[in-house]
């Protein structure tokens, strides 16, 4: 009796599996990322989350692009599913940003020699699970909303600074390189979108992304020296918050 029982709920549980199966889809979306609030603004250094103190929270961040994928599990209602999405997006500084970064390079360049910066970008990885509903106006032709809420990961690439000087009445040329590490930080996430499906394949859609705050902290390395003898110093640091926002535009491909 025991394993009339099980064959039996073993057989439902691979017909549900199998309908699931039947009924999900992934797309692969790439777009563009337009940030907005605070995260689009700042036209000077000490006023951003980077480099200014704990009350900054602008990001000087510029129109970047966006690649995600999403599955969608059908759950028996007509219409409806599941969402799980995996999105990555990247921005580097705006033109205003891009500026001040050139300033601080010409400041440099007035005492020293070979001077060379790396400017940080933004990289923003979240992870959500969420709901859609679709309506299909006829076979070809459909329209979408969706939401959803998770988890992103924040990443900074590294600043660096590179200059070099001679020693007063010596011929020996000193190289400074100054690095500053950013943590990698977590935040709450959730978005909304709107769209259109074509043919069943094809997807054009809307979304604005809200990647949740958190702090900019991080390390600064400062290493100076000649022919291979080094002296570092390490410090931390932690700045603003940064609040990654986002419009999105995109077109996806189901699969």
């Amino acid at each position: 009796m025991n394993k009339f029982k099980s064959l039996i709920v073993l057989s439902l549980m691979l017909f549900v599996g199998g309908q699931v199966m039947g009924q999900t889809h992934g797309t692969m979306f790439l777009g563009v990322s337009i940030p907005a609030g605070d995260f689009a603004k700042g036209n000077e250094l000490a006023s951003t989350a980077l480099w200014g103190n704990e009350d900054q929270t602008y990001g000087g961040a510029a129109i970047g692009f966006n690649a995600g994928v999403k599955w969608d599990f059908g759950v028996g209602v007509k219409g409806l599913a599941v969402l799980l999405t995996v999105d990555g997006f990247f921005n580097g500084p705006s033109a205003a940003m891009q500026s001040c970064y050139q300033e601080k390079k010409e400041d440099l360049e007035d005492g020293f020699e070979n001077v060379e910066l790396t400017i940080p970008k933004y990289i923003n990885v979240p992870l959500m699970l969420g709901l859609r509903y679709s309506i299909y106006l006829n076979p070809q032709f459909g329209i979408y909303a969706e939401g959803g809420a998770g988890a992103n990961v924040r990443f900074i690439t590294d600043y660096t600074e590179h200059y070099v000087f001679n020693e007063q009445g010596a011929d020996i040329q000193v190289n400074h390189r100054n690095t500053w590490t950013y943590s990698a930080d977590f935040a709450f996430a959730w978005q909304v979108g709107l769209g259109i499906e074509v043919s069943n394949k094809f997807v054009i859609g809307c979304s604005f992304y809200d990647l949740g705050p958190a702090s900019v902290k991080g390390e600064v390395t400062y290493k100076s020296g000649s022919s291979g003898n080094f002296i570092s110093d390490i410090s931390s640091f932690q700045n603003g918050q940064l609040h990654p926002m986002m419009i999105l535009g995109r077109i996806g491909f189901r699969f």
